[in-house]
């Protein structure tokens, strides 16, 4: 009679001890991890998007030269309401595409593909070449580069050329 009363109270120690540790952890890995994301932070993947710009909106060469800028693609994720903007575990691809490019000059991207770690942008240096021939004027043709990733979306920016003596 004497060992189950010790053993009863043994096993209500033990049980009481093990609850006491499990709630004293629970409560230590909740409030360590909210808020405001639990940890490692993971969002969904179709919360990436991005956006094109260019670092000017014209530029202005004369024929036989040549003029540049860069396109900026930056990542952002629309749906994140927290302050890591996007799932860090993917690694984004950006293929940058060019058209309208002037008859008689060469349009160039230095990187066709970009890849954007999250929060983060990159860049692609657009050079474009000019041939003595190419006709003069003071209207500009109008570029557009066109990126498209590898979740489907995609986005554009356009600026314009002037081929003058100028």
């Amino acid at each position: 009679m004497r060992a189950s009363r010790v053993f009863g109270r043994a096993l209500a120690v033990a049980l009481l001890s093990l609850t006491l540790v499990l709630v004293v952890g629970g409560v230590y890995v909740n409030a360590y991890q909210s808020p405001p994301y639990p940890f490692p932070p993971t969002f969904p993947v179709n919360n990436f998007d991005f956006t094109i710009s260019t670092s000017r909106t014209l530029i202005m060469i004369q024929p036989g030269q040549s003029g540049g800028l860069v396109v900026w693609v930056n990542l952002y994720c629309p749906n994140s309401a927290t302050n890591i903007r996007c799932d860090s575990t993917v690694l984004q691809s950006v293929y940058l595409t060019v058209s309208g490019c002037p008859g008689g000059a060469f349009c160039i991207l230095d990187k066709q593909q970009v890849l954007l770690p999250p929060v983060y942008q990159a860049g692609s240096n657009f050079i474009i070449y000019t041939f003595p021939a190419i006709p003069v004027g003071s209207s500009p043709y109008l570029i557009t580069v066109t990126g498209t990733d590898q979740f489907g979306d995609t986005h554009s920016a356009s600026f314009g050329v002037i081929v003058c003596y100028c």
